[in-house]
């Protein structure tokens, strides 16, 4: 009796060890569809490495490492973390605080007193670790009213970054907001030499490097240049430019300077979760000393975002440099790691002009629908091309119109697709829902319309009794007047001769939001007028959603019989697009937005 008792636990563990694998083995395969349907379109190459309950269920490499040398990425490879590093000096400061060394409400003063000396004292380094400083100083970012520092080039010193900055002021109280700031973490590097008489690399070596078994990571440097991961740029365009590096390290200390494998960073998250680094009352500080960000709820501890995904708690940092793009995490209800290491961008971030689009896909689409995918819900992954089984299909050319202003062609020659825009104005399947006339004949429309005209002819007479109350003293002064003029001869040297214009979203239905769209030689300028329940304008701002697209003419991607996928990211970086066709039309899919056409027949 006993034996059968024992054989049958035996096969009731063996079953339960069988499900888990079994599970883990579906999830591999879901999470492995997200990064092929990247990297089919280019849109992602590096390492990735996933584990659930301290096991590693995911573990790929994707693309090159170096495109010169047609040499790919391995396990083996070594990328630069970028802001990923923040985490790590964190660590290194909170190990300080451990011991003893160093406190959390230690002033800034301490180590430069002769650093901006009227607000110094104030700024503590938990201020710095959760980004609440306050400062003025910052790098890598520049304000609205042009404060901080782009990296340069050269190699520069602490002392050198001090006498840039010694003018700064703050922006609001430390600890009373937030402003992502990496000189600050620049600050933390440089304290860290000063409380312990050894370089920030030597330091971050024995003191994290060593005890977590990241024997791949360095400060500054590749421990194996053969397996460094160089940057490049031409993610999501047909084909990738090794990027001779713009920026010298010492800019970025201690806030982006670290290189790293993906395993090195799974065991430097181990060894923070299972106490090898610092103990676990330091350890939750991290998580704990937060400042809100002012973005939905998410919240910043020392080196860690702390988000909502889905529902679920989700701490994280990512990363993002020229040719670079990180980023490391954590669902603790889980118990799921991933870290993405990439290395390639789409344009070098900093002579980036006329592209529109993402400049990476890891910090946004891929790591949302990897989240989902963990949550049991359905992703949102890119369609795969396939080749059309039907050969005898023969070359044609179909017509199909959306309004009266805006028709579509599509092509086939053997076995491509071409899609055309027709129409006396030239516009872009891009910009449809902009170019789209949405005036409708009624009061919102009427004080929207007045509006786009005083603004395009300059001729502001009568506008103010579309405004209400409080706005009819601004759009009947000279004052506000004034003020519109010079918004409009600022759009007239930015963008050149003026157009035309339309409404192209009505939205609400008392209080609207009316969307007009003004059109120049160079690019577009949009608007947004908010109407009260009587058509009374009540407010007015600058309409941020507004893309411009002179692309006419879009090679379409088979994905499924009569279905379409156009790639925006290879136009300009404008949003992707789907075209469903059929004998009696098309329909144009944007986003969540649908365009139907009806088929022109001659």
């Amino acid at each position: 009796m006993k034996k059968s008792i024992v054989v049958l636990v035996t096969l009731i563990l063996s079953f339960s060890g069988f499900s888990q694998e079994n599970s883990n083995f579906k999830l591999e395969d879901k999470i492995n569809e997200v990064f092929q349907s990247y990297a089919h379109y280019n849109r992602f190459i590096g390492n990735v490495l996933i584990s659930k309950e301290n096991k590693i269920i995911y573990n790929k490499s994707f693309g090159f490492a170096d495109v010169e040398k047609n040499k790919k990425n391995s396990k083996k490879s070594i990328f630069s973390i970028a802001s990923v590093t923040k985490p790590l000096t964190a660590v290194g400061i909170m190990k300080l605080v451990e011991e003893g060394k160093l406190s959390l409400e230690t002033p800034i003063s301490t180590f430069y007193p002769n650093f901006i000396p009227e607000y110094s004292k104030k700024i503590t380094i938990r201020h710095l670790l959760n980004h609440s400083s306050g400062m003025q100083a910052n790098i890598g970012r520049i304000d609205d009213q042009g404060n901080g520092l782009m990296p340069g080039e050269n190699a520069i010193t602490i002392d050198e970054l001090l006498e840039k900055f010694k003018d700064s002021k703050l922006k609001f109280e430390p600890g009373k907001g937030y402003e992502y700031n990496n000189f600050g973490y620049t600050l933390l590097a440089n304290i860290i030499e000063k409380v312990t008489g050894k370089s920030y690399a030597d330091y971050m070596e024995e003191t994290i490097f060593e005890p977590a078994s990241m024997k791949n990571t360095a400060v500054n440097t590749y421990k194996k240049l053969r397996y460094k991961a160089y940057s490049h740029i031409g993610l999501g365009m047909q084909s990738f430019k090794k990027l001779d590096y713009p920026i010298h390290t010492s800019w970025i200390k201690g806030a982006g300077n670290i290189n790293a494998t993906a395993k090195d960073l799974y065991n430097f998250m181990t060894a923070l979760e299972n106490g090898t680094l610092l103990k676990p009352l330091y350890t939750d500080k991290i998580y704990s000393n937060t400042q809100p960000t002012g973005y939905n709820d998410t919240r910043y501890g020392f080196g860690w975002r702390i988000e909502n995904k889905g529902g679920e708690k989700w701490i994280n940092h990512t990363g993002l440099l020229p040719g670079t793009a990180s980023i490391i995490g954590f669902l603790p209800e889980k118990n799921i790691k991933i870290i993405i290491l990439s290395n390639a961008t789409t344009t070098d971030l900093i002579s980036e002009s006329t592209f529109q689009g993402k400049n990476q896909f890891v910090d946004g689409a891929i790591i949302d629908n990897l989240i989902k995918i963990i949550q049991n819900k359905a992703p949102e992954l890119l369609p795969i091309a396939v080749k059309s089984k039907n050969k005898k299909v023969k070359n044609s050319k179909k017509t199909y119109s959306l309004d009266n202003e805006h028709s579509l062609m599509i092509t086939k020659e053997d076995d491509s697709y071409l899609l055309k825009t027709i129409g006396e104005e030239p516009w872009s399947i891009f910009t449809y829902q902009f170019s789209r006339n949405a005036a409708k004949n009624n009061k919102a429309s009427e004080a929207a319309l007045f509006f786009a005209n005083a603004m395009s002819t300059q001729n502001f007479e009568g506008l103010a009794k579309y405004g209400n109350d409080e706005m009819k003293g601004f759009l009947g002064s000279d004052q506000g007047v004034n003020q519109l003029k010079g918004m409009w001869d600022y759009f007239i040297k930015q963008a050149g001769t003026f157009k035309s214009y339309n409404i192209y979203k009505i939205i609400g239905e008392k209080n609207k939001n009316v969307h007009v769209r003004f059109h120049f030689e160079k690019e577009d300028v949009g608007f947004v007028l908010g109407l009260n329940a009587s058509n009374k304008i009540q407010g007015m701002f600058m309409d941020d959603a507004i893309k411009t697209s002179t692309i006419a003419s879009v090679k379409l991607i088979p994905i499924h019989e009569n279905e379409f996928f156009i790639n925006g990211h290879q136009n300009e970086g404008m949003q992707d697009l789907r075209i469903k066709v059929s004998e009696k039309g098309m329909i144009l899919i944007d986003g969540n937005i649908e365009f139907n056409a009806q088929i022109l027949k001659y």
